[in-house]
């Protein structure tokens, strides 16, 4: 099986290369595409430098789109998928993601941010993170109309949960990512933090997502040491 990492990326020029390098080293990954969606700064020449192909959408549009681009542009039987924005992100944490799913043990493997202390309550709540390797055909079940930036990760987490296939999920220790305050600074970065929690509170109020598949999900869980 075939595994390609596919890197979503706007305007991450101080991450990006770091992230690239990550990737490339990653047992499993064939090859890093990153997906420029739109960025203003030095992203695409940046992942390039660092061995990534790079795929440019002029002007951007979302992150779901930049996935599906992504995707649209290998012929890997799966996806790796990870955020540019990650900090301490290394070869390593990708393999341990990487593992259970070329293993046959889950058909989504996961990996979360490091939260300290509130690494056991995160590990068990339906997972946002980007970073995340599955089966090309989750990402291509996905109906046209759910391909929506920033609750992509929500509605894979649905496709994988409705059938109830398995998840393996694990704290990348020692991860973090730059914030949309480190990005756009205080006021703005907390408008567009709750605007992004907004939207995948209404997830379930809208239909978009139904309940009962966070009932399948954590039956089909599991926590990796």
């Amino acid at each position: 099986m075939t595994i390609d990492a596919v890197v979503p990326a706007r305007n991450e020029a101080p991450t990006v290369a770091d992230v690239v390098m990550a990737c490339r080293g990653c047992t499993y990954v064939r090859e890093v595409l990153v997906v420029d969606d739109g960025s203003s700064d030095d992203t695409s020449e940046r992942a390039a430098a660092a061995g990534a192909k790079v795929i440019r959408l002029d002007p951007g549009g979302s992150k779901a789109h930049a996935m599906e681009a992504g995707v649209a542009a290998t012929d890997a039987d799966a996806v790796l998928f990870v955020d540019a924005d990650c900090l301490g992100l290394t070869s390593a944490h990708l393999d341990d993601i990487c593992a259970p799913f070329a293993d046959g043990r889950a058909v989504m493997s996961l990996g979360t941010f490091d939260y300290g202390i509130w690494n056991p309550l995160v590990l068990r709540m339906p997972h946002t993170t980007g970073e995340r390797v599955i089966p090309r055909w989750v990402f291509e079940a996905i109906p046209p109309e759910k391909l929506d930036g920033y609750t992509i990760e929500t509605v894979i987490n649905e496709v994988v949960a409705s059938r109830h296939l398995k998840t393996s999920a694990r704290v990348m220790k020692g991860v973090s990512h730059r914030t949309k305050r480190d990005k756009f600074g205080l006021v703005k970065g907390w408008q567009l933090t709750w605007k992004m929690f907004w939207a995948l509170v209404r997830l379930p109020l809208r239909g978009v997502v139904r309940g009962r598949y966070y009932l399948n999900y954590l039956r089909s869980l599991t926590v990796e040491k």
